[in-house]
């Protein structure tokens, strides 16, 4: 009976330290996170949203939707059973009610007070720690350093020691847009590939300013890349200001696929990617 106990006592204690395996993710970092790690979520928050903006890492057809980012669905979220549930401050307010359902990770990725792009390597480690998913994550960081490295080496060789400088904006209105610097993970972005960021912003949680239109006419140098999407596109393109902007007549705008800019360190490796793409598209002009 003792030895069956022991057993027992120990079969036990394996299940009750397992990784999680129904992971809930109701912010679009804990969303890449999961997907850089491996580990297919069972929902995720605004799910339509997330491949209009985020597109990668892609979600797999079986993922469900947990409702909004803001207001997600607890029936729903109770019914799927997770054991795991992984939230950002936004829904700090809920955390006491989605623990009563399962466990709540909460993921502060964006702060004035820290590095935005260090903190992502930090999250998706704690992350992985809980997941039983390190050896996952340390591939992950060992691929990413050696693919920003093969993008800065092809920069240097097209554009020797000056490539060109880089203001990378997503428009808000085709009156405005918002401005990415210091402290956003398109400015660690560009860092990595050695590129200076022609657009400086003082540092804020998200890395972010809202500008107005006008405010590019001060864009004497450089190139100015824009994120899609923007439903209001044609409708900029109408306007005369912006035709008559010096970066717009002088053919130095480029737009870019959708890509996150507040997700985590697999939103700074596509950022690498699209930016370095947009760079040799600018040589080929």
């Amino acid at each position: 009976m003792k030895i069956i106990a022991l057993v027992l006592g120990l079969v036990l204690s394996s299940l009750l330290q397992a990784a999680p395996s129904r992971v809930i993710a109701l912010s679009w970092e804990a969303t890449e996170y999961l997907l850089t790690l491996g580990v297919t979520p069972i929902a995720v928050a605004d799910r339509a949203d997330y491949q209009q903006w985020v597109v990668e890492p892609a979600l797999p057809s079986k993922v469900l939707d947990a409702g909004s980012r803001l207001e997600p669905n607890l029936e729903r979220i109770y019914a799927l059973k997770p054991d795991l549930i992984v939230i950002n401050p936004a829904l700090a307010g809920m955390q006491a009610n989605l623990e009563k359902i399962a466990p709540t990770l909460l993921l502060d990725a964006f702060r004035a007070e820290h590095d935005n792009a260090s903190a992502a390597e930090q999250l998706q480690r704690r992350l992985a720690v809980r997941l039983d998913r390190l050896a996952q994550h340390a591939a992950f960081v060992r691929q990413q350093g050696l693919e920003l490295a093969r993008l800065r080496q092809t920069i240097g060789q097209r554009f020797g020691a000056k490539p060109p400088a880089v203001c990378l904006i997503r428009f808000a209105s085709p009156a405005s847009f918002w401005v990415y610097g210091e402290n956003s993970l398109p400015e660690a972005a560009m860092h990595a590939l050695g590129l200076q960021n022609a657009c400086p912003q003082q540092r804020t949680a998200w890395g972010t300013r809202l500008r107005k239109i006008p405010d590019l006419a001060a864009l004497d140098q450089g190139l100015l890349l824009h994120i899609a999407p923007f439903p209001r596109q044609a409708e900029l393109e109408r306007s005369r200001l912006w035709q008559a902007l010096p970066v717009v007549r002088e053919r130095r705008v480029y737009a870019m696929p959708p890509v996150w800019t507040n997700g985590g360190m697999y939103s700074i490796s596509r950022l690498a990617r699209q930016i370095s793409a947009q760079l040799q598209s600018s040589q080929r002009d």
